[in-house]
């Protein structure tokens, strides 16, 4: 297997979840998106989780060399769009990347963003599926948690941290949880 598939796993979890926030909760997107004054419906953001997914999804099962340009054409996508906003200052505080207003651009965002991308360019000389993968059932196991703890580290790296240092730093107010139960609606 090659010695990126780990790595490479990671990235590709990240966006998997990333699309699947999008597809749950698309309103952080479409606000991030409108600030910029890009026209971005619900349902444009929707179409944008739903893509994010499909290529995840296809590109760690089936791993050819277009699907991983898939996922670096993403990453580089998502590059831009975070370095565009730390450009236009504080008009977007979140980028809406995992379905939360409290997602913040930040300079760390752009460079995990740009290093995945060029992680997963890689993967278009020599790619990576998990039906490559030759090692035992054990080495599937410590594989996968090793991949679910990069994926947590990853996305705590993106959303907590940056709300972590800015109240350390004293400024930003604290987080509010986005996630409320409602007894009549069930999930809000």
């Amino acid at each position: 297997m090659n010695a990126l598939a780990g790595p490479l796993y990671i990235v590709t979890g990240v966006l998997l979840i990333a699309g699947v926030a999008k597809l749950w909760s698309p309103a952080a997107t479409a606000s991030a998106l409108r600030a910029l004054r890009i026209p971005a419906p619900v349902q444009t953001t929707r179409a944008m989780g739903l893509a994010e997914v499909a290529i995840a999804i296809a590109a760690i099962a089936i791993g050819s060399a277009i699907l991983w340009a898939g996922v670096a054409l993403a990453y580089a996508a998502f590059t831009a769009f975070i370095m565009w906003a730390l450009g236009r200052g504080d008009v977007v505080g979140s980028c809406g990347c995992f379905g939360r207003e409290d997602t913040p651009p930040t300079p760390g965002h752009a460079a995990f963003n740009a290093a995945a991308a060029a992680l997963a360019a890689l993967a278009i000389a020599d790619p990576v599926a998990l039906s490559q993968f030759d090692g035992s059932a054990a080495e599937a196991v410590l594989l996968a948690v090793l991949v679910g703890i990069g994926i947590t580290l990853a996305i705590a790296a993106l959303t907590a941290l940056p709300r972590t240092l800015a109240l350390a730093q004293g400024t930003a107010a604290p987080a509010i949880a986005t996630f409320t139960l409602d007894s009549r609606q069930g999930r809000r």
